[in-house]
């Protein structure tokens, strides 16, 4: 199967294979054909190995992105219509085996059933920079079953692009209600009360007007709210089977209202918190659930690595169960042990102090871990 490390082998090939240009010449390097309008150009790389293209004839050079590139030999959708296809179709053709790209999905040939999901686990596990790449691999056409498989992993690490006009965020507190998330009269800037949309709404008649893409509405700490309150009557809308089929009639403009097929609801749930953890049953039905474990090889500094597995196999045999491991996103970014006594001092120290609270034993075994 076409992966990253397939990815980053081939173009390493590629870059290997390219002539050096150093003084901008014409004519140097592979030459190519744009897929449309079949104009000539050539690729080259100068010393630090950044590739470059010029058209035939052309002045300018023009540096190439591999991130670009990567995306269109993984999913089939350039970030740059012209010059990206047709280096990306060069490094499939000569570098990468047949085998490796047949099973590219395509967006348009696979669609994604489940449209409500919630990422739930400890703090610190990725929920939210995971709903990121939850949106990417939902818009490049894997299978349900291949994108819970790599979100589960938490493996995916590229920063993958979300297309942000079709996204929005929104975050749930205990004083969000139906009227910031659906409709209600607010004060405008000139000090009247007006009928105004909400987040929800918005994106739905967004949605409703663009059929040919999908939407996606994220909803951090999605247990934090009232849920009862905030969906309100649309709580039976939000099933699959019942988008752009059943509708009901707004309470306050009395409009008839339906939830597209198209928009996918993507919630982070602390698991932690027990006071908010247990959501509403008729919400939780709703929902397919996927739970985000902390991941020690995402942690590259070893001493880092060492703690973090320790401290989690603790926790996790103690009466708080691994519900409450704390995530690897606390240690991924220290190099040294000046980062690792900091972030225990002020990051982990405080934690586990909440955690074993009233229970002053177990506090000084598991601080003794460090030592």
């Amino acid at each position: 199967m076409l992966n990253d490390k397939i990815i980053e082998e081939a173009i390493k090939k590629f870059i290997d294979n390219l002539k050096e240009n150093y003084d901008n010449l014409p004519e140097v390097g592979i030459k190519m054909k744009t897929p449309k309008r079949n104009d000539i150009f050539y690729v080259y790389k100068n010393k630090k190995r950044n590739v470059f293209i010029k058209p035939l004839n052309g002045k300018s050079e023009f540096p190439q992105s591999m991130k670009a590139i990567k995306k269109y030999i993984l999913y089939g959708k350039p970030t740059h219509p012209v010059y990206t296809v047709s280096i990306g179709d060069y490094i499939k053709e000569n570098f990468i085996k047949e085998e490796s790209i047949s099973p590219i999905p395509n967006p348009k040939e696979r669609k994604m059933n489940t449209k409500n999901i919630i990422l739930y686990g400890s703090p610190g596990v990725g929920k939210t920079h995971n709903t990121n790449k939850l949106i990417s691999l939902i818009e490049s056409g894997w299978s349900e079953k291949e994108i819970f498989e790599i979100i589960k992993d938490n493996k995916f690490n590229d920063d993958l692009d979300i297309i942000r006009d079709r996204v929005k965020f929104v975050t749930f507190h205990q004083s969000f209600g139906y009227e910031d998330f659906i409709e209600g009269f607010r004060p405008n800037i000139e000090g009247n009360i007006v009928l105004s949309d909400g987040i929800f709404k918005t994106i739905c008649k967004e949605a409703n007007e663009d059929k040919e893409n999908n939407y996606y509405l994220v909803i951090d700490e999605i247990n934090r709210g009232n849920i009862s309150k905030i969906f309100g009557e649309l709580i039976t809308l939000l099933e699959e089977d019942k988008r752009d089929k059943l509708e009901v009639t707004l309470p306050y403009s009395k409009k008839p209202f339906k939830i597209p097929s198209n928009l996918y609801i993507i919630g982070t749930m602390n698991s932690t918190d027990k006071s908010i953890a247990l959501i509403d049953i008729a919400l939780r039905r709703r929902f397919t659930f996927l739970k985000m474990k902390p991941n020690a090889e995402l942690i590259e500094y070893d001493k880092a690595k060492g703690l973090f597995i320790e401290l989690n196999e603790y926790i996790k045999n103690s009466h708080l169960g691994e519900d409450y491991q704390i995530g690897h996103s606390y240690f991924m970014g220290i190099k040294d042990n000046d980062d690792l006594d900091f972030v225990w001092e002020y990051k982990i120290k405080p934690l586990l102090e909440e955690y074993f609270y009233g229970d002053n034993d177990n506090l000084q075994e598991v601080l003794k871990i460090k030592i």
